[in-house]
């Protein structure tokens, strides 16, 4: 499986866009309360536009390349951390005791895939993906599946999530997890950011059709889960790591030149690490989460574009969600 085309923004890149003329700090949040006194906050469907788009500080007009591709058998699979993101602290009446009561944003996510593959002028697939973290390497492995079945040519995965919803900084904030305001620049833990990505994978025959020059190779990728009591956390023996990373490793005539972690700061760090390095020895490892804040759902293919890059060579990128999922994936730079 081919990658031919890469789009991404992120925290550290969105005051880029012409609506937000000052610095995002939408991972703070004010105090681990309900509260969220900080904070931008931009629907995960505008920053999927403004790529489409290419206007200011986007790296290439997506569009442009999606709607000029022949015409070939093609899928869309619209990755989101959560299965949800229309809106922010979207309330209903309930009684005068608790006079508002948060309704979850409604599940709108199929709705915009379909009108994405409407605007590429209509596909031969559409599917959403919501598998937390992990969610833009999920939606490789679907499209890795499709691909090898001969079931499509080319497969576009476009990712974003409502990261900086109240609902995800209130429960991150609570549960201490994230940078607090008051903790910048002190505490490790991970921040909250917003991002999103468009990749565009193809098959080795889908190459000769479109003419297309690939920018990378996903060599092998997989999913794993362990069994924990804890749906936040990593067993102290790292199974769902050690799972997802064997199944990928190793390939004959591939060398992994570092790893991409999952890394937040968090203590699971530790345990991701020893898992590396018991499998693959002591080797380079590269952790973007501080430059672009924890994105959820599209954070393993924006991590995986910032590799290939600012890095290339082969690397093992790897990814962990909530509801103790795992994956890797082995991608060369062409």
């Amino acid at each position: 499986m081919y990658i031919t085309h890469l789009n991404s923004i992120y925290t550290e890149d969105t005051t880029l866009i012409d609506y937000v003329p000052y610095p995002q700090y939408i991972h703070q949040v004010s105090d681990g309360g309900p509260r969220v006194a900080l904070g931008v906050k931009i629907l995960p469907s505008e920053f999927i536009e403004y790529m489409l788009a290419g206007t200011k500080g986007a790296t290439t007009a997506s569009k442009e390349f999606l709607t000029n591709l022949p015409s070939i058998r093609t899928g869309l699979i619209l990755a989101t951390g959560g299965s949800v993101w229309t809106g922010y602290g979207t309330t209903i009446p309930l009684t005068d005791k608790y006079p508002k009561h948060k309704m979850l944003p409604l599940g709108m996510t199929q709705i915009y895939a379909g009108q994405l593959a409407n605007k590429l002028g209509g596909t031969d697939y559409v599917s959403t993906d919501s598998t937390s973290c992990i969610s833009a390497h999920a939606a490789l492995f679907q499209a890795n599946t499709l691909i090898k079945a001969g079931i499509l040519d080319r497969v576009i995965v476009v990712a974003s999530d409502n990261g900086a919803s109240e609902e995800y900084m209130h429960f991150f904030g609570e549960n201490h997890l994230c940078l607090l305001a008051k903790e910048e620049g002190k505490a490790k833990k991970f921040r909250l950011g917003q991002g999103a990505n468009i990749t565009v994978v193809e098959s080795e025959s889908s190459l000769v059709e479109t003419g297309n020059a690939p920018i990378a190779k996903v060599h092998a990728i997989n999913i794993a889960a362990e069994t924990h009591t804890n749906p936040l956390g990593i067993t102290s023996t790292g199974e769902g790591y050690a799972k997802a990373i064997n199944a990928v490793l190793p390939i004959q005539g591939v060398n992994i030149d570092y790893v991409k972690t999952h890394s937040t700061y968090s203590k699971d760090n530790q345990i991701e690490l020893e898992i590396i390095n018991k499998l693959l020895g002591e080797i380079k490892t590269v952790n973007y989460k501080h430059r672009i804040g924890h994105i959820m759902g599209p954070s393993t293919a924006v991590e995986m574009h910032l590799s290939i890059k600012e890095l290339g060579g082969t690397f093992l990128s790897l990814g962990a969600g909530m509801g103790n999922v795992f994956s890797a994936a082995v991608v060369e730079t062409l």
